[in-house]
C-alpha cells in the first residue's frame, strides 16, 4: 500500500486495536438505498477476503468505502430548466425561486434511483507509538466521513489536526532563504509561494535545483511558503504544504524493491510487506515533522484550552 496522500491526526492516547477490529465487521459498507445520497461504512482490504485489518510495528491498517449516486448537477440542471421553461410556456407565469428549489428536490427525488453507483474507498493507519491516525487522503469530506465512521464504531474518537509553535511556513521559508533544509532532506522540484496581501497572488516554481535567487528574492520581501517539494533518498519524494498535509508522495525504488522481497506473493501478502515499510517510513516523517515544527502534544493543546 503505497500512499499518495497523507493527513496526519493527533490521538490523545492509544486505540484499543481489538475494540476497533471487532467493530469493523459490524458496521460495513452496504449497498446505498434508492433516495440514499450514499453510504459509508468498512470494508476488507482486499475484495472477496475475510482480512479487515493489519497489524505491524505497533500499527492498524484499515480501509472505509463510500458508494453514492453519481447524479450529475447538469442532469438535474436541463431538467430543471425544461420544467420551468414548459410552466412559464403554458401558464404564462414566472416560477419563483422557492417553487423552484421544490421542483429540484422533486427532480432529484425521481431521478436519484435510476442513477448509477460509483465506489470509492479511504485507507488509514493508526499507529499507537506515535498516538496518530494517518489517513491517505486530504479530501476534507473523506476525513470527515472516516472520523464520523470511527466514533460510530467505537462510541468516541477524539482526533485533532497538528498544532504546532513554529509556524511551518515560515520555517520552510527559513530553510530556502538560508539554503538549509534538515540534513537529511533534499530540496525537490518544485515550491509554491503566496503574497501575504489582500490579493493573495501566487506563484509556483518549477525547475528549483539549485535553489533559484527569484524565490529566495520574493520570500525576502514577505511573501510566504505554502508548499515545497521535498525528497528524503531512497525513500520518499514528497510535498510539504504549510497545514502539514503531505501530496504527491513518490515512493523510492529501494522501498518497492524491498516490499518486493519480504512478500511470499499473493495480495495480502504484497500489502502487509509494503505496509511494514511504508508505516515505519512514516513514523519516522512524523517524528521529523514533530521535532522541526514543535508539534505540540494533546496535553499541552488541552492546558493551553483550560
Amino acid at each position: 500500500m503505497f500512499a499518495k496522500n497523507a493527513t496526519i491526526l493527533q490521538l490523545p492516547e492509544r486505540v484499543d486495536f481489538n475494540a476497533l477490529e471487532s467493530a469493523l465487521t459490524e458496521f460495513p459498507l452496504k449497498e446505498v438505498g434508492s433516495q440514499e445520497a450514499f453510504s459509508f461504512g468498512s470494508m476488507p482490504l482486499v475484495r472477496n477476503s475475510e482480512t479487515w485489518s493489519l497489524r505491524s510495528n505497533d500499527c492498524l491498517l484499515i480501509r472505509f468505502g463510500k458508494e453514492e449516486k453519481n447524479l450529475p448537477s447538469t442532469v438535474v440542471r436541463e431538467a430543471l430548466e425544461e420544467k420551468v421553461a414548459q410552466i412559464e410556456l403554458i401558464e404564462g407565469r414566472k416560477v419563483g425561486r422557492k417553487e423552484k428549489a421544490d421542483m429540484k428536490d422533486e427532480l432529484i427525488f425521481t431521478l436519484r434511483p435510476k442513477a448509477f453507483t460509483k465506489r470509492s474507498d479511504v485507507w488509514m493507519h493508526i499507529d499507537n507509538m506515535t498516538k496518530v491516525i494517518v489517513i491517505y487522503s486530504t479530501t476534507a469530506t473523506m476525513i470527515e466521513l472516516a472520523f464520523k465512521h470511527l466514533q460510530t464504531m467505537l462510541g468516541s474518537f477524539p482526533m485533532v489536526p497538528l498544532q504546532t509553535q513554529v509556524s511551518p511556513s515560515s520555517l520552510m521559508a527559513d530553510w530556502l532563504q538560508r539554503n538549509a533544509v534538515p540534513a537529511w532532506l533534499e530540496t525537490g522540484s518544485e515550491c509554491d509561494i503566496q503574497d501575504n496581501s489582500e490579493d493573495k497572488a501566487r506563484i509556483t516554481f518549477k525547475a528549483l535545483e539549485p535553489l533559484s535567487e527569484d524565490v529566495t528574492r520574493h520570500l525576502e520581501q514577505g511573501m510566504s511558503v505554502k508548499s515545497l517539494a521535498l525528497r528524503w533518498p531512497e525513500k520518499i519524494s514528497f510535498t510539504l504544504h504549510d497545514d502539514l498535509t503531505i501530496r504527491k508522495i513518490k515512493w523510492d525504488d529501494a522501498i518497492k524493491e524491498a516490499a518486493f522481497n519480504d512478500s511470499q506473493g499473493g495480495g495480502l501478502s504484497d500489502l502487509d510487506a509494503s505496509f511494514t515499510l511504508t508505516s515505519l517510513t512514516i513514523r519516522q516523517l512524523y517524528m521529523s515533522l514533530a521535532s522541526w515544527f514543535e508539534i505540540m502534544e494533546k496535553t499541552d493543546i488541552q492546558e493551553q484550552a483550560a
